[in-house]
């Protein structure tokens, strides 16, 4: 056996572990293990949960590949187990049994990339490249979170700032010189209407940058503010505002005490994240392998047409943005478009215009309601 591999239950080599794979099939682990070391990656092996579990603690590997299906525990258990033991590690999920609700499930545990066997060496080392990134980062913000805990009183005094500006200009009042800062979220407020195609009364964009900074105070607040915290931080941001707007991410810096540089390098580097506007409906055109062959193109272009925005664009009325992936998960349904979470087979100019309409209405309605 080679010197960078090893099983569990064997002595722990004093380097450090880039690659943890977990998985029953003897053929796949050495495979996958020689693809690993070619590429100059130190790998260990582990034919079950409970023995990878066990090694990953005692390890702390960079990244774990793991099945879904072996025996005694589910790939699915060990993920949930994983992510509390070594939050470090990038979890891969590698499955020949993959659906996409298994793949959705693995995502809400953790797993940050869902591989279906077989798979070429070239997207294995991509993968495994990719997850060395982001465990690096991670391990870089759980060291900054042992630094000492923060003052929020100034970031208070800002918030209620904020009000007594949007209530000067409510009044007619001229704008009393306040704190630097809070002259910078004013500033702030108008880029983000501009950037949205907005135009609003001045006390209008305070009141709504006031709003959304509350709600970032609020979900900063489930983590205790910890900076540690920081992916989950921006994850939720995310969910809550379709993108990462800049002035978030700067008042995010400051309360977590983390530069708004680094911040940067996870939102770039992390794909589930947007420094653009998006859309509240996202479509997404699938063009791997299955898809393209049997004519992605094409469908992308009549998607395209019907949305009046080309692939990474997001309308003028941010309701739809329009995407291109790699895979969905439903190659036997190719060529595939997922509006939302429904998806579609190839669908036809008709019922792409039918769905679009149906969605707009649904806006309409709920606006009245």
């Amino acid at each position: 056996m080679d010197a960078s591999k090893r099983r569990a239950g064997e002595r722990a080599e004093t380097q450090p572990l880039d690659v943890l794979i977990i998985d029953d099939e003897e053929n796949f682990l050495e495979a996958c293990s020689q693809t690993l070391q070619t590429g100059g990656y130190r790998v260990a092996t582990a034919k079950n949960g409970t023995e990878g579990l066990k090694l990953a603690g005692e390890s702390h590997p960079n990244v774990v590949l793991l099945d879904l299906k072996m025996p005694g525990m589910s790939g699915l258990d060990l993920l949930g187990q994983l992510t509390k033991t070594d939050p470090s590690a990038v979890p891969v999920v590698v499955t020949g049994h993959g659906t996409v609700d298994s793949a959705v499930e693995s995502m809400k545990l953790g797993a940050f990339d869902f591989l279906t066997k077989p798979f070429e060496p070239e997207k294995l080392l991509e993968t495994v490249r990719r997850g060395l990134s982001l465990s690096a980062l991670k391990k870089e913000a759980q060291a900054a979170g042992a630094a000492e805990e923060q003052r929020h009183d100034k970031y208070d005094l800002l918030l209620q700032g904020l009000d007594v500006l949007g209530e000067a200009y409510s009044l007619g009042l001229e704008k009393r010189q306040l704190l630097d800062e809070l002259a910078y979220l004013e500033s702030e407020a108008r880029y983000h209407a501009e950037s949205l195609g907005q135009i609003k009364k001045k006390e209008r964009a305070i009141l709504d940058i006031r709003n959304e900074l509350r709600e970032a105070d609020a979900i900063m607040k489930k983590y205790d503010f910890q900076k540690n915290a920081l992916i989950q931080v921006l994850l939720d941001i995310q969910e809550k505002f379709r993108w990462l707007p800049r002035h978030i991410l700067s008042w995010i810096s400051g309360r977590l005490n983390i530069p708004l540089r680094e911040i940067y390098v996870i939102a770039n580097f992390y794909e589930a994240f947007s420094l653009e506007p998006r859309g509240r409906h996202t479509i997404q055109v699938c063009t791997g392998t299955a898809c393209h062959v049997r004519g992605a193109s094409e469908t992308l272009t009549r998607v395209s047409a019907v949305l009046g925005i080309e692939a990474g664009q997001t309308d003028s009325r941010q309701q739809f943005t329009l995407e291109t992936v790699h895979c969905i998960g439903c190659c036997a349904l190719a060529p595939v478009v997922q509006i939302d979470s429904q998806y579609y087979r190839d669908p036809s100019r008709s019922k792409l215009e039918k769905v679009i309409k149906s969605l707009e209405k649904e806006e309409a309605q709920a606006c009245l309601a």
